[in-house]
């Protein structure tokens, strides 16, 4: 009897020292994305160019990441039949490829669109999406326009 005691007292001195040495300490986290200071899209703009619409802005994309940039429309209506808080569908009107090839395609340049298709008398919201080589979009800027 007093074998099996000094047994199980071993037994719970050595599980006690596990368990007291385990510990959940939460699951690891990454460190979070130091932000660019500068967006890679900068001063986009639309503009009503006779009778089609100039899309123009600067584009610098430090990480050389960014593959392509697709350009989306949406109509939103006429004027005084608009309807600006209602949701958004945007359609792919174009693509720019951007990919870097060298240091010196990391520096910032003026890109620009002509969107053709575009009928006088609508109000157009235009976006910009920043494509990774693996497909992956993100939105990047916006501009809206009245085309008269």
């Amino acid at each position: 009897m007093k074998k099996n005691q000094v047994k199980n007292s071993l037994l719970i001195i050595i599980l006690l020292g596990v368990l007291s040495a385990c510990g959940f300490k939460g699951n690891p986290t990454p460190y979070p994305a130091m932000p660019d200071k500068k967006p890679a899209i900068q001063n986009m703009e639309a503009l009503s160019s006779g009778e089609t619409i100039v899309l123009k802005w600067y584009f610098q994309d430090k990480k050389g990441l960014i593959s392509y940039i697709g350009i989306e429309r949406s109509e939103t209506g006429t004027p005084g039949n608009e309807c600006k808080g209602c949701p958004r569908t945007y359609t792919r009107i174009g693509q720019i490829t951007v990919k870097a090839g060298t240091p010196a395609d990391k520096e910032k340049k003026a890109l620009s669109f002509t969107d053709t298709k575009a009928v006088k008398g609508n109000i157009y919201n235009y976006r910009l999406m920043l494509c990774e080589d693996n497909g992956n979009c993100s939105e990047a800027s916006t501009a809206e326009i009245n085309f008269k």
